[in-house]
């Protein structure tokens, strides 16, 4: 996620070209056929001509230099004798190790797919990721809402820039929010309904076992909800966002009201395996709104705003940032800069969730401690009580047997 840039690699470029040359002389597949039509093989016209045995007796003249090929996968190379196959791999193996020591390498650049697949988490931001996503560049000035002042760089070019440490403040506070949501098992909604932030929206609301609306906001969908939304199936879920499911005699029970609001058949209901209760319980409002445009979808803001329900909104500078509870000043039209962003909040719920799995098995292994405990208590007392019962039958049958002994001594002493 970083501008691709070639650094060169730090090496002796005289030491590198003699072994490449080198492993050039030792080659067989160069080419000695000379340019056609030439009078004199001195003087070729075509590419330059190479002797191969010329150059291996030269090669053998020459002081010996330090081999690529290893000592043990080196052989003697009988004249007139052609290569097998194996030869000809470890030269070709140690002509590639040769030329790979010699140009640049590529450092970490950009990869879009990444944004998606695997965003970068909340302690991971910095000014030059948002700098690299182009989160900081505004609107031109004559389109700026004065309420975004407290935001904004400078001016540049005729459009307004955004501050960094303000986007990279604003978003993290944002993703600590997602994180609270998350950890405390709350519903969060992601809206993104311009072209090419679906992919990105539905990834985020996977990540955070949410939901998602990349169409279009239906009005009336939290304030009228048990109109829009009545006759859909409501699913219950435990602490690991697990669906539970109806037993027979909550499917009975199930049937039993539905049948007393006016269906009298009972036997001619159908229950599915899971919650599904129009009676009463109406649509379940979301938590937290995630709203990746909101020039588009102002309606869908006033009825957040109207039930209390917390919002968080990337702001560009022509847009009112008091429409959402938690803005983030950025870039709202850049597709990078929303990737990257719905990302960093979706992993941020991501460890949320993750968060309130752990602390759940840890309340599970704490009852099932003190579970455990409470059983080796009720052990022991039940063990004491049964040696004290063994004691007290003990003394029992020894003061009666005391008792028949006195009994037969006065008896014997009375004859």
């Amino acid at each position: 996620m970083i501008p691709r840039r070639v650094v060169a690699r730090s090496s002796q470029s005289s030491k590198l070209i003699s072994r490449y040359t080198l492993c050039l002389r030792q080659h067989r597949s160069i080419s000695t056929e000379i340019s056609p039509g030439s009078s004199n093989p001195a003087t070729p016209k075509g590419p330059l001509i190479v002797d191969f045995e010329e150059q291996v007796k030269l090669a053998a003249s020459e002081s010996p230099r330090p081999s690529i090929i290893p000592q043990a996968q080196t052989q003697t190379q009988t004249p007139g004798r052609p290569l097998t196959k194996l030869e000809e791999y470890q030269r070709l193996k140690a002509a590639k190790h040769a030329s790979d020591q010699i140009g640049g390498i590529l450092e970490d650049h950009y990869k879009p797919h990444e944004l998606i697949t695997n965003p970068p988490s909340p302690r991971d931001i910095t000014l030059e990721l948002l700098l690299a996503s182009g989160a900081h560049l505004g609107h031109a000035t004559a389109l700026w809402n004065p309420g975004n002042q407290r935001f904004i760089f400078g001016i540049r070019q005729g459009i307004h820039l955004i501050s960094l440490d303000v986007i990279a403040a604003h978003l993290r506070r944002a993703a600590k929010v997602v994180h609270g949501v998350s950890k405390n098992g709350g519903i969060i909604i992601f809206v993104g309904t311009r072209d090419g932030q679906e992919r990105a929206v539905v990834e985020a609301a996977k990540r955070t076992k949410g939901y998602h609306v990349t169409e279009r906001w239906v009005p009336g969908t939290i304030t009228n909800k048990d109109q829009l939304l009545g006759d859909q199936k409501l699913r219950v879920l435990n602490h690991l966002d697990q669906e539970i499911r109806l037993t027979e005699q909550q499917k009975l029970q199930l049937k039993k009201k539905l049948a007393a609001t006016g269906k009298k058949d009972i036997d001619k209901l159908q229950v599915e395996d899971t919650v599904q209760l129009p009676f009463g319980y109406g649509a379940v409002r979301p938590d937290l709104v995630v709203c990746l445009n909101p020039l588009e979808n102002k309606t869908m803001l006033q009825e957040c705003a109207q039930y209390r329900i917390p919002t968080i909104g990337i702001i560009d500078t022509d847009v009112d940032p008091t429409c959402v509870t938690y803005p983030i000043p950025a870039n709202d039209d850049s597709l990078r800069s929303v990737q990257l962003i719905v990302g960093v909040l979706g992993k941020a719920g991501q460890e949320g969730r993750l968060a309130r799995y752990e602390a759940e098995a840890d309340r599970a292994e704490e009852l099932e401690r003190r579970q455990k405990r409470l059983e080796e208590s009720k052990r022991i007392q039940e063990e004491a009580t049964t040696t004290a019962q063994a004691h007290k039958d003990a003394e029992q049958a020894a003061s009666e047997s005391r008792q028949r002994e006195l009994e037969r001594e006065s008896l014997i002493s009375y004859r």
